[in-house]
């Protein structure tokens, strides 16, 4: 979860520049000098993997990177599509084609133009599995014509198409309405050379063509310094914005204390403090405006899947019947102490055109619970009983019956066969719940647990490994009945359904093995739509079938949990981690 912390004693540092390059200079930064006014003091829980864009891994990397660089275009707090550094864009060949037209004045924050061959080669960069450190971020740029042999062979992209130094054409393989969403993601972003040149000096003082530019490198466990771009075409209000690394308070506890002392304006919540925060500071008004407390749903969303191939999990009922044994509203309430909502559906209400109330059986019902087991074992005692009455050796007779010797004997016929004479297992007698280690993943997994036992008798038994252990059990079918998570940057049903369940994933992102020749149908036709609106009837109705048939079960929506001091104006934190820091400012009071 991301988290703000306060930063203070941080001296102003000078404009960015990389040093060596003979030339222009960057364009001038504000400086500001009074942490009261100018300043925005921001703090992170857990040191971001990267800050260059092509290795961005956590919310606290895309916060930073989303300030450095603008992509072609950026998503806009009411996830409406808006220009970044492209000015105007169109569809051609039917859905095939975009073409960009890059702003003219556009410049990197060392002074150099961006062009569109600047773009072409970041995004080559990305997908080449040869460079040098690789990139796992490729996957992004998948619908892209040449990327499939890019990816394998390294070299140029066919579908990137550059014409002069401010148009570009990105072809796709076929329509895919959900691409320009993917466009606006913080790792495709145009890059300057010296990021293939000097990739560790790169890493370290990122220069970008965004609203803010590094003011100096940055300290891997410490603190991010950003400087205002005086001449961006979305001038920030703001001086400057710092961030800073607290990697030894995992209760949020010492961010508490800095918000009430006035030391810093954001702060993560603390679960303990979360009825403290709503009553001084107050919610905000949607969940994602500051001031007040922030508490919106997210684009994260919390799972249960099962390995489809293994009994009795390759029976949709029996996935149902756990699934309505399980109680959202207390993991939400109870066990998260309000930090998360109860999952109604796979897609979270964040995307556009999401489907509310989805999943029946994601409410609390465990007789209906129960009704499902008790369906699939009275098939399973009607199958053994038709099985051994196919099997029984029938009653020996003469070879010649007369008329009324077959009358005699039909009261020589053997009896019916009694289902409790035969050895029948139960459909479901215990399952083993298993999660990466995590205190909360523990905590969710007990709740699960005892909903399991109450309404299903069933022992269960919980297993909790490292992450890579616990992904290697999931891809061995070691782990039958799992928890795993789904985040994602980009606010479209594809980028939820597609990946997770399409049987052409099996083997990478869908990991419940799950493949279904009419979901597949359903997805490939919205991908096949000439625009969103089209293909999310399509989206909607896959969401359905796969609800019905719930290989995996979504438990929890994640919430935002963050404070935000009264003082601060212009701050949206979006269901998908955007932050434009250019709209912020600070009361002068």
């Amino acid at each position: 979860m991301l988290a703000f912390i306060a930063l203070v004693g941080c001296d102003s540092g000078p404009p960015v520049e990389d040093a060596g390059r003979d030339e222009p200079a960057g364009p001038p930064v504000n400086g500001g000098t009074d942490p009261g006014l100018g300043t925005l003091r921001v703090g992170l829980s857990v040191d971001p993997i990267s800050i260059d864009p092509r290795f961005v891994a956590d919310d606290e990397g895309t916060l930073i990177v989303g300030a450095l660089f603008d992509p072609l275009v950026r998503l806009g707090a009411d996830g409406q599509v808006l220009p970044g550094a492209a000015s105007t864009w169109e569809l051609q060949d039917d859905g095939r084609t975009y073409r960009f037209t890059l702003r003219e004045d556009a410049t990197f924050h060392d002074g150099t133009p961006v062009t569109a061959a600047d773009v072409k080669r970041s995004f080559e960069r990305l997908v080449d599995a040869d460079a040098d450190p690789p990139s796992f971020l490729g996957y992004l740029l998948e619908p892209v014509e040449g990327a499939a042999r890019a990816a394998l062979q390294g070299g140029e992209m066919s579908g990137l198409i550059v014409d002069g130094d401010h148009e570009l054409r990105i072809r796709l393989v076929e329509p895919h309405p959900a691409f320009l969403l993917t466009l606006t993601d913080p790792s495709l972003v145009p890059l300057p050379p010296i990021a293939e040149r000097s990739p560790e000096d790169f890493a370290a003082r990122p220069i970008g063509n965004g609203p803010f530019a590094m003011a100096e490198p940055r300290e891997p466990g410490g603190f991010v310094r950003l400087a205002a771009v005086q001449n961006h075409p979305r001038r920030p209000v703001l001086d400057e914005v710092l961030f800073q690394v607290f990697l030894d308070d995992p209760a949020g506890l010492r961010q508490w204390d800095d918000l009430l002392d006035g030391q810093l304006q954001v702060a993560a919540l603390p679960p303990s403090q979360r009825e403290e925060a709503i009553e001084q500071f107050g919610l905000s008004e949607d969940g994602y405006r500051g001031p007040g407390v922030l508490d919106g749903i997210t684009s994260s969303v919390y799972l249960y899947g099962f390995d489809t191939s293994q009994p009795p999990y390759d029976d949709a009922r029996v996935r149902r019947a756990i699934s309505s044994a399980i109680d959202r509203e207390a993991l939400a309430e109870v066990v998260m102490r309000g930090l998360r909502a109860p999952a109604e559906g796979l897609v979270p209400p964040p995307v556009t055109g999401s489907q509310l109330a989805a999943c029946s059986h994601c409410r609390h019902d465990p007789e209906a619970a129960r009704q499902l087991i008790a369906e699939v074992q009275a098939e399973r005692v009607e199958a053994a009983v038709a099985e051994a009455e196919a099997a029984r050796t029938p009653t020996a007779t003469s070879d010649v019956v007369g008329e009324d010797d077959r009358a005699d004997g039909a009261d020589d016929a053997p009896p019916s066969i009694d289902p409790d004479d035969l050895e029948i297992e139960p459909v479901l007698t215990s399952v083993t719940i298993s999660h990466s280690r995590s205190p909360t993943h523990a905590a969710i997994a007990e709740r699960v647990a005892a909903d399991l036992e109450a309404a299903l008798g069933l022992d269960v038994v919980i297993e909790a490994r490292e992450l890579p252990d616990h992904l290697t059990a999931i891809r061995a079918g070691e782990a039958p009945l799992f928890r795993f998570g789904w985040q994602t940057n980009e606010p479209s049903f594809s980028a939820y359904l597609d990946p997770m369940f399409h049987s052409r994933e099996v083997g990478r992102d869908n990991l419940t093995g799950f493949a279904n020749e009419e979901v597949d149908e359903l997805l490939d036709l919205a991908r096949s739509q000439p625009d969103l609106e089209a293909a999310n009837r399509f989206y909607r109705a896959a969401e359905r079938r796969l609800l019905d048939e719930a290989p995996a079960l979504p438990l929890l929506w994640y919430r935002h949990a963050l404070v935000v001091a009264e003082e601060v104006e212009g701050l949206v934190y979006t269901a998908f981690g955007r932050l434009d820091l250019s709209a912020v400012s600070l009361a002068e009071d």
